[in-house]
């Protein structure tokens, strides 16, 4: 496992060890040697982004990879839209303010309520490029991500104020089952709660 300790990700890593180049495979110019914020000296976090890293890598199979993008390629690239990609390899955590913990956690989030066909797919197949889902599912499936996450988030120590609204990311709020979502969340929840760290 390339991740060993979160304070120095991928500074004893190089970035070839998964066969990522300096750019991505998109080529956008990447940086790989970033620190998590959370593990950042002075950093007054107090999330355990430590052992999220051990336990997604576990659960998922998957690399995580802390970057940093150049200039303002961040939004325009296909797997970048967000602050966090999946490119069916490896959740790509890119500098932005905001809290590494959450945006990790949610990145493991998807990969869980993704069916398994589109686990592999970059950004699960709800990405703006290479969509495969209509809205309904797509919008069904970010709430229940959301929900997931903050029942999730506690075992981290992360937050919840740090968590946004479950529907922030939704292209229409009325296609929106919220009971079908709970429902979907808890099962997922019920699923991994006995391999979480203590």
């Amino acid at each position: 496992m390339c991740i060993r300790d979160a304070r120095r990700v991928l500074t004893t890593c190089p970035a070839r060890a998964f066969g990522f180049p300096r750019t991505s495979d998109y080529g956008v110019p990447v940086r790989f040697d970033r620190v998590p914020c959370c593990s950042a000296e002075k950093s007054r976090c107090g999330t355990r982004f430590t052992e999220l890293v051990g336990w997604a890598t576990r659960i998922t199979g998957k690399a995580v990879r802390l970057v940093e993008l150049s200039g303002d390629d961040q939004g325009r690239a296909p797997f970048f839209a967000q602050p966090v990609g999946f490119d069916g390899r490896a959740f790509f955590v890119a500098f932005d303010h905001g809290c590494d913990t959450e945006k990790l956690l949610h990145e493991v989030c998807h990969w869980l309520c993704a069916p398994r066909a589109r686990r592999n797919k970059q950004n699960y197949g709800l990405g703006p490029k290479g969509r495969e889902v209509a809205d309904v599912e797509g919008d069904n499936e970010e709430v229940t991500v959301m929900l997931l996450e903050r029942r999730l988030a506690p075992h981290f120590g992360l937050p919840l104020e740090k968590i946004a609204a479950p529907d922030y990311n939704v292209a229409h709020r009325r296609n929106v089952d919220w009971d079908a979502c709970e429902a979907r969340a808890e099962v997922l929840y019920d699923g991994v709660r006995s391999g979480l760290p203590a």
